[in-house]
């Protein structure tokens, strides 16, 4: 493809025949295409609004990296990133690479898409995604939406039963579990695969942006939610990578059992537990504006979600310093109910972030 340098230049274009202009492209464009694109030289067009996007005929995308001894976040990284980038073939070399890494690559990229074939040989991992193989956007995001809301529901039904029922809310800290790895993140990076690739139903460049954000976004309240999940199976004595085992198991090796927070402990809790709600109701109300480019409406949630956290954020430290002397246990308990309250708010502020960014763009009108 083009130089990393980039080309800006300003051309004239000329009448061509009947009705038809033509444009010369520069060299320097056609010089970094492949051998394969360079046989027809052919080129393949559609609008962005009044943007003209120009790509070789070709468009598989391929990547290839060379790398040392690596850990597997960070063998993880490099195959999310490739495809968050649009390629459609990857290929890893590395003498460091061991059984495990090739088998984390594996669980990797079946993670990802169901469309990528994954293969390993000698000191190489590779993926292909199958030909032809297109997402429906607009879907993919409603879908996305709805999967955080489920979350959040989730999350709500937590903090409503962690302290008063083991077993329900072990089986919820497993279903979270695998609603954030194999269903949020991969619609979040299929999202953003998408829109690497020039998107056409966005109307403008900015629109895409927009849409590129609200996919980071909703991927990053995910990370929240399950943040959430680990905070409270921590307090269990479960690590979270053991949430993908059986409940038995889970069961057998808690620490904690049934046991109610103190009452005015339990009021922070209930705090906590009114905030999810109101995540959930905003997420919704956030997915309604992006989907009718709403920027006037938008912008008023934008300012609604920033009153109620302020105001929520003073009586919680209200409720927290009204607190009488506690035993041990129960300051324990206070310090988990303040952590994830502090996650709450990240997810209050990451919704927030959201509505006003879509308001700014979207407020002079649909684009």
């Amino acid at each position: 493809m083009a130089e990393r340098k980039g080309i800006k230049a300003r051309k004239k274009i000329s009448r061509a025949g009947s009705g038809g202009y033509s444009l010369y492209i520069p060299k320097q464009w056609i010089r970094g295409w492949t051998d394969e694109q360079n046989k027809d030289k052919e080129v393949d067009m559609f609008s962005i609004g009044d943007q003209l996007v120009l790509t070789p005929k070709v468009t598989r995308r391929k990547v290839r990296v060379s790398v040392g001894k690596m850990s597997s976040y960070e063998l993880k990284q490099y195959i999310v990133s490739s495809y968050v980038n649009g390629a459609d073939e990857f290929s890893l070399t590395s003498d460091s690479l061991s059984d495990s890494l090739i088998g984390d690559s594996r669980n990797i990229v079946r993670l990802l898409d169901e469309n990528l074939v994954p293969s390993s040989s000698g000191n190489e991992i590779h993926y292909s995604s199958r030909s032809g193989v297109m997402y429906d956007t607009d879907s993919l995001f409603a879908l996305l939406f709805d999967k955080v809301i489920e979350g959040e529901k989730l999350a709500i039904d937590l903090l409503t039963h962690f302290d008063i029922n083991l077993r329900r809310s072990i089986q919820i800290l497993r279903i979270m579990y695998a609603l954030e790895e194999e269903d949020i993140d991969r619609m979040a990076f299929q999202a953003i695969r998408r829109l690497s690739k020039c998107d056409p139903s966005s109307s403008t460049l900015t629109d895409l942006n927009v849409r590129w954000m609200a996919a980071d976004t909703l991927e990053r309240i995910g990370d929240s939610m399950y943040a959430i999940a680990g905070l409270v199976s921590n307090s269990y004595g479960i690590q979270r990578e053991m949430l993908q085992y059986p409940v038995e198991y889970l069961e057998e090796h808690a620490m904690k059992t049934d046991v109610r927070l103190p009452r005015n402990v339990a009021r922070l809790k209930e705090h906590s537990v009114a905030d999810m709600k109101m995540c959930c109701q905003m997420i919704q109300k956030v997915k309604e504006v992006l989907s009718a480019r709403n920027g006037k409406k938008a912008n008023e949630l934008g300012k609604e979600i920033s009153e109620y956290r302020q105001r929520r954020e003073n009586e919680f430290w209200e409720r927290l310093g009204n607190l009488p002397p506690l035993s041990f246990e129960a300051r324990r308990c206070v310090f988990l109910c303040n952590v994830i309250q502090a996650r709450i708010r990240e997810t209050l502020y990451l919704i927030e972030g959201m509505a006003k960014r879509i308001g700014l763009v979207y407020f002079i009108g649909n684009m």
